[in-house]
């Protein structure tokens, strides 16, 4: 066992571990510790939805630093490892980003232009009234995603630490 090989898995593993915090830890941080308590806190469904936005797209931003951190470390292991082990990795991976891009691209930029084609969400028009099902609607397909993201992203997280286990025994032998 040699030292650069002990520092390639040490630095797989630190970037895997990076990316699985920014990007499983920022989504279940905001689902279920941030998203309902806005709107209980602020004033109206209005403030909060605008707080809501912003604090999502920097949501974005961050998992996609946590997706580069992970494929890094996929790129750190592709000599060391089986190639099929890493193929599998991205092959759990490549869909996460498929529904990332569905959500944090196509579904916000549509959820955004309806909120800002509905006068209020307190107080909405009768026009509004279809725009906000329209909304809804949305929003219920970006939880799904995100939902999906969060078991892919255990299923990546549990199928990356097998890999480097058995990388770290085999380095032992």
């Amino acid at each position: 066992m040699t030292y650069k090989s002990d520092k390639t898995l040490l630095g797989a593993g630190v970037l895997f571990s990076l990316g699985t915090i920014l990007w499983l830890g920022s989504l279940l941080f905001f689902g279920v510790g941030v998203a309902m308590i806005i709107f209980k806190i602020l004033p109206t469904k209005d403030l909060a939805g605008t707080l809501n936005a912003a604090i999502l797209h920097r949501l974005n931003m961050i998992e996609l630093a946590g997706a580069a951190s992970m494929g890094i470390s996929f790129a750190l292991l592709w000599q060391r490892a089986a190639k099929r082990d890493i193929l599998l990795l991205v092959g759990i991976l490549c869909p996460m980003l498929l529904c990332w891009c569905a959500y944090a691209l196509g579904i916000t930029s549509e959820m955004n232009t309806l909120r800002a084609n509905i006068n209020s969400f307190d107080t909405p028009s009768e026009a509004a009234k279809e725009l906000i099902t329209r909304f809804r609607g949305y929003h219920v397909w970006y939880s799904r995603l995100v939902s999906v993201n969060i078991l892919l992203g255990f299923a990546l997280l549990v199928m990356q630490m097998r890999l480097l286990l058995k990388m770290a025994a085999k380095a032992h032998e």
